[in-house]
């Protein structure tokens, strides 16, 4: 490394004070990484709901069809696998460098999934695609906590969150479209639903390689192979569990409860392992922050809860009140739509109200419209079910970006990127664990309900229908069939639905009931205030708690880290087309209090 990169630091005012002239000089450096890393989060987001609408082209054209659900399994399962991995790999080899290798591995897989020759193909290549989407929004969080104060950085958050709830709406429609209208010689129209993914990929890469700061690495970090692959085998257990169990094989099975064992032995061992570890992947250290722990329960509980609306409400809209699937599935978009806005909201407030307020204001309002969801019963009007959403939205919005704002305020910065993505897996599980809890719970009630509200002749022989063969969770389905509709006796059409119904409401209501909890955690959410830019930039970035970093082996006083020492990110000189410079070398930077440790 060149002496002058070694020199390069950010120039200070008296005592240390930030020269203000120099960190306006770089803002629009700021902006434009900020477009990079949007567009970034923006394609693996897409990814998630883009595929789905392009499907039955994908399956008339590969074939395949018994291995159909493996297409999203395969991405989540990459994405739940590399998301606690990615935040701590940043923090070691910096943010630029890991951000640009997941966009390229993200723009590779997408190419390789356009150039599937077969459904086994697609379902490999969606797992590398998973790889570096997996890694893109854990390392871009991370990266807005690297550039901005706790006190700016709030509608940037909010933002980035935002970006999944326009992906949610837009994502189906995009790739119906694409799929209807987007014909190239003779290249089939699906193919361009992964195709697309390249123009907009390059300019977030061009964008990010021109203006993130880059990392000059003096010694070779040290790295939690054994932790990485315990944590790996925890969570490839755990979503198998939830793809296989009570559909590939029953839930007492072998297979499901050796996958059970496996999950749990391997999460017992990271822990011992992490607890051992002079570079852990997830520092336990975190846990003893009380706004990261609970924040942390929070996210995974809320997630959990929102996933019971977006996973079962167009299920009760079409078969109860008898919408069609693309009108169901459209009372869905003011949810997301003002759970954009209350992200957006909560950003641009935070700073003058805090966080806390939206912590514990989202969740009673999740827990008012959960409640109101519960009650709706077997006949209820439209306007009431949109409604509803609306309010609903508000709630999420309010709450999961303000969870990171938290936790990123009151973490230490050496820890930001582990911090940070291990807050975002615990969402993932949060939604996976969801999906299948309440999965099999509802099955478990509709067997009840069913067995409460028809008369046992007539349970029997809709049991004994094609289709049925003796399922009772599959009996709501004959409520889409419009033939079982009009040739069956009122009161029998009508009695399902209000087992349906039933069953459906007390689903809501124990989801009600983890947002109550999450209502009664948050109380105890410490409301810090947020640092100003001068505060933040000449501090290690811990807001006055311990940070997560007290008592760790890496640790000094005062939660500080010994080694890696932080790395401030300094710009490059006129002309340097590298990108900004940065040095992990403790000889090659200034004290804390005069190095800038992010424009």
């Amino acid at each position: 490394m060149s002496s002058g990169e070694q020199d390069r630091t950010a120039p200070t005012g008296h005592g240390g004070a930030i020269d203000h002239g120099f960190y306006e000089s770089i803002k629009a450096s700021r902006r434009k990484v900020m477009t990079g890393l949007t567009l970034g989060v923006l394609l693996g987001a897409l990814d998630q709901t883009v595929v789905g609408t392009s499907m039955p082209k994908v399956v008339a054209d590969l074939g395949g069809f018994e291995h159909f659900a493996w297409v999203f399994s395969a991405y989540v399962l990459a994405v739940t696998v590399v998301v606690p991995i990615a935040g701590k790999m940043s923090d070691l080899y910096g943010r630029r460098p890991v951000f640009l290798l997941a966009m390229l591995v993200f723009l590779g897989g997408s190419m390789l999934c356009g150039l599937s020759q077969d459904m086994t193909q697609l379902i490999l290549f969606r797992a590398v695609q998973g790889i570096g989407g997996g890694m893109l929004f854990p390392v871009a969080a991370a990266t807005i906590a690297d550039l901005y104060a706790p006190s700016e950085r709030g509608r940037l958050q909010g933002s980035l969150g935002a970006v999944f709830g326009l992906a949610s709406i837009i994502g189906p429609f995009l790739g119906g479209w694409i799929v209807d209208y987007v014909h190239v010689g003779d290249i089939a129209s699906w193919r361009w639903v992964f195709y697309v993914n390249l123009p907009m990929g390059a300019i977030a890469v061009v964008a990010v390689a021109a203006y993130f700061p880059r990392v000059v690495l003096t010694a070779r970090p040290s790295i939690d192979y054994l932790g990485a692959g315990l944590m790996s085998t925890a969570l490839v257990s755990l979503v198998m569990v939830t793809i296989w169990g009570g559909e590939t094989y029953p839930w007492g099975s072998a297979q499901i409860l050796g996958l059970v064992a496996m999950s749990a032995g391997a999460f017992v061992a990271f822990v011992l392992v992490e607890r051992r570890s002079s570079e852990p992947l997830v520092p336990l250290s975190l846990f003893r922050d009380r706004v990261f722990a609970l924040s942390a329960v929070c996210m995974a509980l809320t997630a959990f809860s929102l996933f019971s609306v977006i996973g079962f409400l167009p299920a009760y809209l079409q078969g109860v009140v008898g919408m069609t699937a693309t009108y169901s599935g459209a009372v869905l978009f003011p949810l997301m739509l003002t759970t954009i806005i209350g992200s957006a909201l909560a950003g641009v407030l935070v700073n003058r109200s805090g966080y806390k307020v939206f912590i514990v204001g989202g969740a009673l309002i999740t827990v008012t419209g959960l409640l109101m969801l519960s009650i709706l019963g077997a006949h209820p009007t439209i306007w009431k079910a949109v409604a509803i959403m609306v309010y609903l939205g508000l709630g999420f919005g309010f709450t999961m970006p303000s969870f990171i704002i938290a936790v990123q305020n009151a973490i230490d910065k050496s820890k930001m990127g582990a911090a940070t993505s291990t807050l975002l897996l615990t969402r993932t599980l949060g939604v996976t664990v969801g999906t299948t809890v309440l999965g099999t719970l509802l099955n478990g009630r509709l067997a009840t309900e069913m067995g409460a509200h028809l008369d046992r002749p007539v349970l029997d022989g809709l049991l004994a229908l094609p289709g049925i063969d003796g399922h009772v969770q599959r009996i709501p389905s004959l409520l889409l069939s419009k033939g079982f509709v009009d040739g069956s006796p009122a009161t029998v059409v009508d009695s399902i639905k209000v087992a349906f119904s039933d069953s459906l409401s007390w689903l809501f209501m124990l989801s009600m009931a983890l947002s109550v909890l999450v209502l009664v955690i948050a109380l105890f959410i410490e409301d810090r205030k947020l640092k100003s830019a001068e505060e933040y930039h000449n501090s290690g970035g811990n807001s006055g708690g311990n940070g997560g970093g007290n008592g760790g082996p890496n640790e000094g006083p005062g939660g500080q880290r010994a080694a890696p020492s932080p790395v401030p990110m300094v710009p490059s000189p006129p002309g340097d087309a590298r990108g900004p410079a940065v040095s992990t070398s403790e000889k090659a930077i200034s004290p804390p209090a005069k190095a800038l440790r992010s424009p």
